[in-house]
C-alpha cells in the first residue's frame, strides 16, 4: 500500500526540514547582498592646509569633514566582497572616495553580525586653492562594521556602525597661488596623510 510509504516520506521530510533550515542559516553558508547608505564624520590630514586659503572654511582647515556614502556588499559564506563610495557635505574643498571592499563576516547571533573589511582604493580632492586644483591619492584602509539585522518580510533591515582608518600610500606636492600686495606667489604644500572617522548607516539585506 502507498499510504504507509507516503506517511514515512512525510515524516522524514518533517524531521529533515529544521535541519536543512539550520544548515542554510549557519554561519559561513549561503550568500546575501546588503545595500546601504550612511553618514558620519571624519578627521584627516591629507592636505596640510594651514596656508590661509580664503576659499576654505575653518572646519576644512582643521581637517574635519562631514561624510556620507553608499556601499554594496556581497557575502559568499564567510567572504565579503563589495564596493564603497564616499563624499563630503563640505563644498569648499570637494572630496570623494571610491574603493573596493574585501574581508570576512562573523555572525555573533542571527541578529548581530561583525564584518571586518579592508579598503584598497583612492580618494580625490578637488577645488584646492584659487585655481581649483585636484589631487588623487591611493590608500589602504580598514573598516570593522557592527550590524543589527532585523527581519523585514523576506529581507532584513540592517542598522550599522563603523569606525574606519585610512593611510595614503603616496604623498603629492600641491602648488597653491596667493596674492600679496599685487604680487602673486605660489606656495607648495604636501598632500597625503591619515584619515580617521566613524559612520552610522541603514540598509537592506537581500
Amino acid at each position: 500500500m502507498r499510504t504507509p510509504r507516503l506517511f514515512i516520506l512525510a515524516a522524514a521530510l518533517a524531521l529533515a526540514g529544521p535541519r536543512l533550515a539550520a544548515a542554510d542559516t549557519a554561519p559561513g553558508s549561503g550568500w546575501s547582498l546588503t545595500l546601504g547608505v550612511w553618514g558620519g564624520a571624519s578627521r584627516y590630514d591629507v592636505l596640510g592646509l594651514k596656508h590661509g586659503v580664503e576659499t576654505l572654511d575653518r572646519n576644512t582647515l582643521d581637517g574635519n569633514l562631514d561624510t556620507y556614502g553608499a556601499s554594496a556588499l556581497l557575502r559568499l559564506g564567510w567572504l565579503d566582497v563589495g564596493a564603497l563610495y564616499e563624499g563630503s557635505f563640505r563644498q569648499a574643498t570637494d572630496s570623494f572616495v571610491l574603493t573596493p571592499l574585501v574581508g570576512f563576516k562573523w555572525d555573533v547571533t542571527d541578529l548581530v553580525r561583525v564584518d571586518v573589511l579592508g579598503e584598497l582604493g583612492g580618494h580625490r580632492i578637488t577645488n584646492i586653492g584659487t585655481d581649483a586644483q585636484s589631487v588623487w591619492l591611493p590608500y589602504v584602509g580598514v573598516r570593522p562594521t557592527l550590524s543589527l539585522r532585523l527581519p523585514l518580510g523576506p529581507t532584513r533591515l540592517v542598522l550599522s556602525g563603523a569606525p574606519f582608518a585610512r593611510w595614503d600610500l603616496v604623498k603629492k606636492d600641491v602648488a597653491v597661488p596667493s596674492s600679496t600686495g599685487g604680487t602673486t606667489t605660489r606656495s607648495t604644500y604636501e598632500a597625503g596623510g591619515t584619515t580617521f572617522g566613524v559612520v552610522g548607516g541603514v540598509g537592506i539585506e537581500l
